[in-house]
């Protein structure tokens, strides 16, 4: 069977998060790659919305002038600060977050 983008792209983030990719066989619920601190959800899309590059590319070429790390953040009318949604670069995260140990002697990705 060959190997399908998605799956290589979730493999590829579970490497990078010191994390396991979790097979699609039913147990999931909704999440593609486990660590010990994260359940991700990894979308892979050919495009994203225009504002989201141009905004993060923004913040991310100021915060590289001053030395710091860009983040965006999205605040949704209505819902509490708390609720809002954080969006930063995986190279960022990563660097911010170090490795990550891993919980299972499976290794950084589930191999299929």
């Amino acid at each position: 069977m060959s190997d399908k983008t998605w799956k290589k792209s979730e493999r590829r983030i579970a490497t990078l998060l010191s994390g396991r990719r979790i097979p699609v066989t039913g147990e999931r619920d909704g999440a593609d790659v486990e660590t010990p601190v994260f359940c991700v959800q990894v979308k892979r899309r050919r495009s994203f919305p225009l504002w989201l590059d141009v905004w993060m590319s923004g913040i991310c070429h100021t915060a590289r002038r001053r030395n710091k790390t860009g983040i965006l953040v999205l605040v949704h009318p209505g819902k509490h600060a708390t609720n809002s949604v954080v969006c930063l670069r995986m190279s960022d995260f990563v660097d911010l977050c170090g490795p990550l140990e891993v919980r299972d002697e499976a290794g950084p990705s589930d191999g299929s």
